[in-house]
């Protein structure tokens, strides 16, 4: 695995599509619970014949591994042990520049190489230990710097896209209901099926509109709010 790391607006999420599309066939594991593919969320794609094809998620519940770090770390680590090994693959991260989080990372996912975009900091903070292959980068000259409020809109946008086509399901719900918060609908196996909105709940049940699709076996909550009073239900 290719890992990229770097400040927001590097040019990392670029970077990556160019060497999935030179792969031809290669994974891309997604870390950006801010604006990643998800919000909230890590998820492993598989790239084939120009397509990105889902294979699994974790939740992760917050935008940012800051203040989740362990938690971050174990939900990456699950997505990259299902890439078979010897396959080419692409980690994309978020913009955090906390040196002991990446570097705890790079020892979690293990990567072929490591590519720092413009942190300068970061590549110090790593490049000392010689059992790792890491390269500065310069960000890429296209890249640009969004808005606060533009980052408000693509998360908005791709939560409302994954409730396009949500429905109503029931599944176990434990503690005090949060009618305010998105919550994450979990398979046996703990990996991400769906974020679903509470409707109603009792008796240790909630039913939720959600677009997950199979057994769902636990619901947790979430440190995000409703995408928008619009939201259906």
């Amino acid at each position: 695995m290719l890992l990229l790391l770097g400040p927001t607006d590097a040019g990392k999420t670029t970077l990556a599509r160019r060497l999935l599309q030179k792969a031809g066939e290669a994974f891309l594991l997604d870390l950006d619970p801010g604006q990643g593919a998800l919000p909230g969320t890590f998820s492993l794609f598989l790239h084939r014949e120009g397509r990105l094809l889902l294979v699994r998620r974790t939740l992760l519940g917050t935008l940012s591994p800051a203040g989740a770090e362990a938690k971050a770390l174990v939900a990456a680590l699950r997505l990259a042990r299902l890439i078979p090994p010897g396959s080419p693959a692409v980690g994309d991260t978020d913009g955090l520049l906390d040196p002991e989080y990446r570097l705890l990372q790079v020892e979690a996912l293990n990567p072929v190489e490591v590519a720092v975009l413009g942190a300068e900091g970061l590549y110090k903070a790593l490049a000392w230990r010689k059992d790792l292959r890491v390269r500065l980068l310069p960000p890429l000259p296209e890249a640009r710097r969004k808005t606060p409020a533009e980052r408000r809109k693509n998360r908005q946008e791709r939560l409302l896209a994954h409730f396009r086509e949500a429905g109503p399901k029931l599944a176990p719900l434990e503690g005090p209901p949060l009618w305010d918060r998105l919550y994450g609908l979990l398979d046996p196996e703990g990996f991400f099926l769906g974020y679903g909105r509470l409707l109603a709940f009792g008796g240790g049940e909630g039913l939720f509109l959600t677009p997950a699709k199979g057994e769902v076996a636990k619901a947790i909550p979430t440190r995000l709010a409703l995408p928008t009073p619009a939201l259906p239900g």
